[in-house]
């Protein structure tokens, strides 16, 4: 039974690693203002009503990896609890990037439900 929860965890875990980078680049582009990292995690928390947890190890390295593919733009800021937080805004490129990846995943979306239909599983 151990090896039966191992393999969900996998598939859990392989299937959200692909769209996290996707979801914060929306999060960021459909921010109003520059926002920073622990407001995405807590939009992300918020949009998937707690159902996709995702914590500061998970989330900062994707910013990292976002920004060094010039997706975005970061910038140091006010907090008004003291130390200076990380602001971040999308680029042209960062909107053609989440543009493209939403195709792929709506493609993707689609081709696994027609194929989950022919094979009738529920």
């Amino acid at each position: 039974m151990k090896s039966v929860e191992k393999f969900r965890n996998k598939i859990e875990r392989e299937m959200k690693s692909g769209f996290i980078a996707l979801l914060i680049l929306h999060i960021i582009n459909d921010s109003k203002e520059p926002i920073y990292g622990y407001k995405i995690i807590q939009r992300v928390n918020e949009a998937t009503n707690g159902r996709l947890k995702f914590r500061e190890g998970t989330v900062y390295p994707i910013l990292r990896y976002l920004q060094s593919q010039h997706f975005m733009k970061s910038y140091l800021g006010e907090s008004p609890n003291g130390a200076p937080r990380k602001y971040y805004t999308i680029t042209e490129q960062g909107r053609t990037a989440l543009h493209l990846g939403l195709q792929s995943w709506q493609n993707l979306r689609e081709a696994l439900n027609e194929v989950f239909e022919s094979l009738e599983v529920k």
